[in-house]
């Protein structure tokens, strides 16, 4: 843990009020949070970096973790449990939601006008638990290799403004804290309906894993109950595309 790191001020009076993130870990540059939380995390410390070598999105995907750019931690937890992802993407959300909209895109990107500007990672390993965010936040379009630049962009360039990375980061842990209480509390199901209705896609056609149907339902595991010409099918991951002009 570099003493010099930028964040360095943040680790020295990590307040006490965020029981899921009792103790700020903080790197200059890491190559994975996740990977550091899965190798070495206990639970309740959170790892964060300024910069990641290594850093992974989902299915695989390279995350580009520009130094200085944006916000790349992970929260380290027990053994998983049921809800956690909904928990992080509507956390986020409501995070950046006093400033600006954004949406959920199934099962956790979140967008700004379209463009993803963050991505959720939950790993495990044994008992114990690695919630992996980035959220892209001073990015301008030449951070990103020229095939992304349609597609992703960060808050700065979305919507402007001046954001701190610092508060962002206890925002998004406060409104994590509470929606896991909720879900420890036996109120998974008022968690899952937020998070469901957030998607925007219950009754939309969409193609999927080369399949397309209408969405008829997300359920209690987060996967989508997909209406196709061959009856109704679970999809639990892919990458959506919205049909009929939507």
């Amino acid at each position: 843990m570099p003493s010099d790191s930028v964040f360095h001020t943040l680790q020295e009076n990590w307040p006490s009020d965020i029981p899921i993130a009792r103790r700020l870990f903080a790197f200059d540059e890491i190559d994975s949070t996740n990977t550091y939380a899965l190798e070495n995390g206990e639970s309740g410390s959170v790892i964060l970096a300024d910069s990641q070598s290594a850093g992974r999105g989902r299915r695989g995907r390279t995350w580009f973790s520009t130094p200085g750019k944006g916000l790349w931690f992970t929260v380290v937890m027990g053994e998983p449990f049921e809800g956690l992802v909904m928990a992080a993407a509507l956390a986020v959300r409501d995070a950046i939601a006093p400033r600006h909209e954004v949406a959920i895109k199934w099962p956790n990107d979140i967008l700004g006008s379209g463009k993803k500007c963050c991505g959720i990672l939950i790993e495990s390993q044994g008992d114990r638990t690695a919630l992996g965010i980035g959220v892209n936040v001073h990015h301008v379009a030449e951070d990103f290799p020229e095939e992304l630049r349609e597609k992703a962009g960060s808050l700065a360039s979305i919507f402007g403004g001046t954001w701190s990375r610092e508060v962002l980061l206890l925002d998004i842990l406060r409104h994590l804290d509470q929606k896991v209480m909720l879900i420890q509390q036996g109120h998974f199901e008022a968690v899952r309906k937020e998070w469901a209705q957030a998607c925007n896609l219950i009754g939309r056609r969409i193609s999927i894993n080369n399949e397309s149907g209408v969405v008829e339902d997300i359920d209690h595991r987060g996967a989508l109950q997909l209406r196709t010409s061959q009856g109704t099918q679970t999809v639990f991951s892919g990458d959506i595309t919205y049909l009929n002009g939507e």
